[in-house]
């Protein structure tokens, strides 16, 4: 991954800038030390403040262009409601603001969790510290998924003060998720054929292009024609690896992050880019890969108790990780920035080969 990508600016906000924004939040606190992360797109900082007593919190602050504000004002609210309805592990929020006059928003600030993060490293965790990664991560998801059902297919926002399903022209809902996905299909096919989402880091614009044609017909043809989807449920579309805290010892999950860009889908498609994200084939094997799966598939199911893995389930999940790969392959660009073009080349050839398992 890399670490800082195009359009971030994480230094456009001053330590006064970083005090003034606790300020408004929680004005009795003082900051007496700043650290800001040099990860991601917006301002991410650990603070050290006095409460009176002396902790350890997080602010997070929407300081690039990748996220709509309408879309950000929800990660707040969403790790509040996590936090009360569930037992996924999230931060607690101290307090957040939508808009500011001075400071970029929205932003807000959060309780420090310890916990390491393994991204580009999940090959060094134990095997059981990897079962035990999963086997939570199907419990996690299939909380959230309790949470109850939403009116409609689309992406996570704030309206009036109030978390919702977005109907904007650039956030549109639909009444069928297979509408959804086929969207979001053409999109990244139209930006596979130029380069992908970030064409001015590409080495190579070509590098997928001669596979555009043949998904786009594949696409068109398969997801129309899959089983009724379930109703949408609040579905963290980023849970991966480098979005959770990880104990090294034993892969228990300190906490999840990175609530913005949340949507409203079924359940079977965050369940499979979440296989994409924490599952390796070609790396793994065929046979440590589906211990793995199974791990997190019977922790999802024993926690759904009144939900089962039927055929219909399984078919939507292996033609939605189509559509995850679909978007790691028009964002290689970008997660392999720092990479050697050696590495770019194995990446791409590990996303051919699967997806010319589906071409066949």
């Amino acid at each position: 991954m890399t670490e800082e990508a195009p359009g971030s600016d994480t230094e456009q906000v001053s330590d006064s800038g970083v005090r003034g924004m606790v300020a408004e939040i929680e004005p009795e606190w003082r900051v007496t030390a700043i650290e800001r992360s040099p990860h991601g797109t917006d301002l991410v900082a650990i603070l050290d403040v006095r409460t009176p007593e002396r902790r350890s919190v997080v602010l997070k602050a929407t300081t690039a262009d990748f996220v709509d504000p309408i879309v950000a004002r929800s990660e707040p609210r969403l790790l509040e409601l996590v936090h009360r309805e569930t037992t996924i592990p999230v931060p607690e929020v101290f307090g957040y603001c939508d808009d500011h006059d001075r400071y970029p928003a929205p932003f807000y600030v959060m309780e420090y969790v310890e916990g390491e993060n393994y991204e580009g490293k999940l090959a060094e965790l134990s095997e059981a510290a990897r079962e035990t990664l999963l086997r939570e991560a199907g419990e996690n998801l299939a909380e959230l998924h309790e949470l109850g059902s939403l009116p409609a297919a689309g992406k996570i926002g704030v309206q009036d003060g109030e978390l919702c399903v977005l109907d904007t022209d650039d956030h549109p809902r639909h009444d069928d998720f297979r509408e959804a996905v086929l969207a979001d299909c053409e999109e990244t096919l139209d930006r596979l054929a130029d380069g992908g989402f970030y064409p001015n880091l590409t080495d190579d614009p070509e590098r997928f292009a001669d596979l555009v044609p043949e998904l786009r017909e594949y696409v068109r043809e398969r997801i129309p024609a899959l089983p009724a989807p379930e109703e949408p449920t609040y579905c963290h579309w980023d849970y991966r690896i480098g979005n959770l805290l990880i104990e090294p010892d034993t892969g228990r999950t300190c906490a999840v992050l990175d609530w913005a860009n949340l949507s409203s889908a079924e359940p079977a498609y965050n369940l499979a880019q979440t296989e994409f994200y924490l599952l390796s084939p070609i790396a793994d094997g065929p046979e440590w890969t589906n211990r793995l799966r199974e791990a997190f598939r019977t922790a999802y199911a024993e926690t759904r108790t009144d939900w089962s893995f039927d055929e219909p389930t399984r078919e939507r999940i292996d033609e939605y990780r189509l559509v995850a790969r679909l978007g790691a392959m028009a964002s290689l660009p970008l997660w392999y920035q720092d990479a050697s073009p050696e590495k770019r080349s194995e990446r791409a050839a590990e996303h051919r080969t699967v997806v010319n398992q589906y071409l066949e």
